[in-house]
């Protein structure tokens, strides 16, 4: 029995010196230790020592000085825990249940039995103990759940910092490639980086997210893979390409793809790389694509290729100015270019920085 438990301390608060000799005998006997205070006043002021920790109170409704029902809110703020059973005469049973709504654990209508009086104190005590039981969980739970977003947040940097590792080593590796396209072509070197540059400012001015930018890299560096199986002969010839030496070159997206498609990590570029010499009119290739149907990173690549290769130097002609190359993309608009991607190259400003 709760009761029954040495070192369980009541605090009785009653200024009826005979019911106090009744509850402090009859509790001892029980193995409570009892602390009595004569009102509600004395009762907070020994509240106010943090040392006194009652397991239960009982508060008399009716004393000088400061009655229970204005005591109980102040014990309560300063023992939140510890629970109040009211002591309430038979005519006063409107203010026991009014205490009930204050924040008393029970009241007891004066005169009681003792018996009544135990259990009902050893059912406030076991309340008590429910109470910091789930606090005590709860407290643990918290515990818990701040050493479990700990362990995420920092597994989360790990697979971060992870991540960005493999886009290193994966940008490097397409890097690599290529740069292994552009030692065929001497002419062209750089091209692949700068169309990366490119096209990832007007991405970012088109508001895309990480994820797509970062495909969009690999499609810009990818996008003239192809040339690997295409002769040097034709990649370097310092004239104006034959008729079939040009339906050759043509070939560079279709093998560019053929390439790339047997590597899973690469499928998301494969519609760039085959289409981004398709036309926005349909008059391009390989497929004659019109339009919506040209993959979104395509028209990007498109535009970017077309300005740097119109600003880069060739055997067979000379570089046009950045502001020449700008007036032909916006002529072209809507018959090579997609508009929109036509305009958000030129509004992004990135031609400037590049």
């Amino acid at each position: 029995m709760v009761g029954a438990e040495p070192g369980r301390m009541i605090l009785v608060v009653d200024d009826d010196p005979a019911m106090q000799k009744v509850l402090n005998l009859g509790l001892e006997s029980s193995g409570f230790r009892v602390r009595v205070c004569r009102n509600g006043r004395e009762a907070v002021e020994l509240l106010s020592d943090p040392a006194v920790n009652p397991d239960c109170m009982l508060l008399d409704i009716r004393m000088p000085e400061m009655t229970g029902l204005e005591a109980l809110p102040r014990l309560k703020l300063l023992r939140p825990h510890s629970p109040v059973v009211m002591l309430t005469a038979l005519n006063d049973l409107e203010s026991g249940l009014e205490s009930l709504k204050k924040g008393a654990f029970d009241y007891i209508v004066k005169p009681a039995r003792l018996q009544q009086i135990r259990e009902t104190v050893s059912r406030a005590i076991r309340h008590r103990e429910a109470l910091l039981e789930n606090e005590m969980l709860a407290r643990k739970n918290e515990e818990y759940r701040q050493r479990l977003e700990m362990m995420v947040e920092e597994r989360t940097r790990e697979l971060r910092a992870a991540y960005i590792r493999i886009r290193q080593v994966n940008i490097e590796t397409v890097q690599v490639l290529a740069e292994t396209i552009e030692a065929k072509d001497v002419y062209t070197r750089g091209h692949c980086q700068r169309v990366r540059a490119l096209s990832v400012g007007v991405a970012e001015h088109l508001g895309y997210e990480a994820g797509g930018i970062e495909m969009l890299e690999y499609s810009a560096l990818l996008h003239d893979i192809g040339k690997i199986g295409i002769p040097e002969i034709i990649l370097n010839k310092k004239v104006p390409l034959e008729e079939d030496e040009y339906r050759v070159i043509r070939t560079h997206p279709d093998i560019g793809h053929s390439i790339l498609r047997k590597v899973e990590f690469f499928v998301p570029v494969l519609g760039a790389v085959r289409q981004h010499h398709e036309r926005w009119d349909g008059r391009g290739y390989p497929d004659g694509l019109a339009m919506e149907q040209i993959d979104p990173f395509a028209r990007i690549i498109n535009v970017c290729d077309s300005f740097d290769a119109m600003t880069s130097d060739r055997p067979y002609r000379s570089a046009r100015t950045k502001e020449e190359a700008i007036e032909e993309i916006l002529r072209e608009s809507g018959r090579q270019f997609d508009p929109a991607m036509a305009r958000a190259f030129v509004e992004s400003g990135v031609h400037s920085r590049v």
